[in-house]
């Protein structure tokens, strides 16, 4: 042992607290500690008394090693959550599915302990996200779950995460995620509740664009077997939605039949035939909203999904959000014997802008902000949108 080592020991007789740290882990720390030490000379007095200061240092760093060498590799203790909303968790990626070439879905398992007790609520309270951390750049953002695919349990909260993520230009988190191989550690913490959905609601029409459709996913798993949703899902290239087919078609852009349809909520059969299309030849999210379509066949809990591909001009026209909107009857809005009826709109900000305007910050916290875009001069009467 270094006569150093001896002589810092002896005087603080460490050996009677602590089992001492390797010497290698020991001898790392007090060279990290050297900095220190030079940093307190500089700013001591001429006489020297600043070296009261470098001892401590040497002691609180010791102590600290030794107590990470104890602790530090206790993650998989059963007293730890597997996620929580104050500190990132450890998980694993156990599989990367692309959707196109540009999107995959993550699947992620925590290292330790159970979902149950983490997610179980939110999964039938509302829409709710996780935070990704990129650990190079130590920043993270938000990703919304999508519900558990067939394959697993039927107890979403005992399913592992599953994550649609896009690549995107510039992303520092999304690119980290994609170059990720299976079996790489991802940090999560969580979950956080965007929004509550209120237990009376009998009616969703859902704007998602690209990855908003997740959220839309998560909306319509909470709200199964006691509310009718409608998506309308647009997407730049087919990639993202191979093999889907609108359940109805939008109404053309102009002309005095459409006025008078739209007047009277009336929509036509789908301009793409509804031709049996293979397991293969359909996307990872179209299979997922085709096998969620086909669980919802009650009166009350129906589901009904159209897509807008920006390469294939098919875009949502205001027309058909005043068709699925209008009330034709004449009658009144939901009042509160009613249920609920909401518009969400969920997608890249300048998705959210164009339909709804701008969401705002006040306070420290992002808020809904007023309603604008095209939304706003439409006759919305009974519905309250949302934007996510």
């Amino acid at each position: 042992m270094r006569p150093a080592l001896q002589t810092w020991r002896a005087r603080f007789n460490l050996n009677r607290h602590i089992a001492p740290p390797p010497r290698e882990n020991l001898e790392l720390f007090l060279r990290g500690a050297r900095t220190s030490t030079t940093t307190s000379r500089n700013a001591s007095t001429p006489n020297g008394r600043g070296r009261t200061g470098i001892v401590l240092v040497l002691v609180t760093s010791a102590i600290g090693g030794a107590a990470y060498i104890s602790y530090g590799s206790s993650g998989s203790s059963g007293s730890k959550e597997s996620l929580n909303k104050t500190s990132f968790t450890p998980f694993t990626l156990i599989s990367k599915e692309p959707v196109s070439s540009t999107s995959s879905v993550l699947t992620l398992q925590p290292q330790y302990g159970a979902l149950g007790n983490s997610i179980r609520n939110v999964w039938t309270t509302g829409v709710w996200s996780v935070q990704i951390k990129q650990p190079q750049l130590q920043i993270a953002r938000a990703y919304t779950p999508l519900p558990p695919a067939l394959t697993r349990p039927a107890d979403a909260s005992s399913a592992p995460l599953r994550l649609l993520v896009r690549k995107e230009h510039n992303g520092e988190v999304s690119g980290y995620l994609h170059r990720l191989s299976e079996g790489a550690t991802v940090e999560l913490r969580g979950p956080t509740l965007e929004y509550k959905i209120p237990q009376n609601v009998e009616e969703v029409l859902f704007l998602a664009g690209g990855t908003g459709i997740a959220p839309a996913m998560q909306v319509t798993h909470a709200l199964a077997g006691r509310a009718k949703v409608h998506i309308l899902w647009a997407t730049r290239k087919r990639e993202d939605c191979i093999g889907g087919v609108s359940d109805t078609r939008p109404l053309p852009a102009s002309g005095l039949l459409s006025a008078l349809k739209g007047m009277l909520g009336m929509q036509a059969t789908a301009d793409i035939p509804k031709t049996e299309t293979s397991v293969d030849e359909k996307g990872l999210i179209v299979q997922q909203l085709e096998a969620m379509k086909r669980e919802a066949v009650t009166v009350e809990h129906q589901l009904s999904i159209d897509y807008f591909v920006d390469e294939e001009s098919r875009f949502i026209l205001s027309e058909t959000l005043s068709a699925l909107v209008g009330c034709p009857d004449g009658k009144a809005g939901a009042t509160d014997q009613q249920g609920k009826k909401l518009i969400f709109v969920s997608g890249p900000d300048g998705f959210v802008k164009y339909w709804a305007g701008p969401k705002q910050w006040a306070g420290g916290r992002e808020i809904q902000g007023p309603l604008g875009g095209i939304l706003s001069k439409l006759n919305l009467s009974g519905w309250e949108v949302v934007k996510l």
